[in-house]
């Protein structure tokens, strides 16, 4: 006889219990989540009182756009706020695709002379076409994000454009 009371044996239901620890656990997951993104960090544009931009100019980076459509051909373009047309100008390139696959020498050579003369350059935009496919989008974001290159003898792969965003055309 244990627990000094009676010889009968008590069951406790304890599916209401579940219940409640199952909505509390919804709860602090769902209250986690919106807590991350709402610390999204943000850039407001604000007015200057003596209507100058006291910010420095970023002219020692560019953001790269690449057109990718489904034959393998591309438009690389470059974009900087701070900077004139005239001066992105030259950073424009058609590139033809090869057998509807990507010119990797010609896109990655390319890239490179602009991380070359951008070296705080990070970002690269691709667009792709509707039908472009999956294994063609995948061979763009590598072919933009490093570069393979032999250094005393060794294998060696700087990064060019590391943050990739894929969108897609409005229309």
């Amino acid at each position: 006889m244990a627990g000094g009371g009676g010889g009968e044996a008590t069951d406790f239901d304890l599916t209401a219990l579940m219940d409640v620890l199952s909505n509390i656990i919804f709860f602090l997951m769902a209250s986690f989540g919106a807590a991350v993104v709402a610390v999204l960090p943000a850039s407001v544009p604000t007015i200057s009182e003596a209507g100058d931009n006291d910010t420095a100019r970023e002219t020692d980076k560019v953001t790269v756009t690449m057109l990718l459509r489904a034959d393998g051909s591309v438009d690389i373009s470059a974009a900087n706020n701070d900077m004139l047309p005239e001066e992105l100008a030259p950073l424009a390139k058609k590139i033809a695709g090869k057998g509807g696959k990507l010119d990797h020498a010609e896109v990655n050579g390319h890239l490179w002379a602009i991380k070359s003369q951008y070296k705080e350059s990070k970002n690269i935009v691709i667009v792709p076409d509707d039908k472009v496919t999956y294994e063609l989008l995948v061979d763009a974001m590598d072919v933009s994000r490093e570069r393979h290159m032999v250094a005393d003898g060794k294998s060696v792969y700087p990064q060019m454009f590391p943050a990739v965003v894929v969108s897609s055309m409005v229309k």
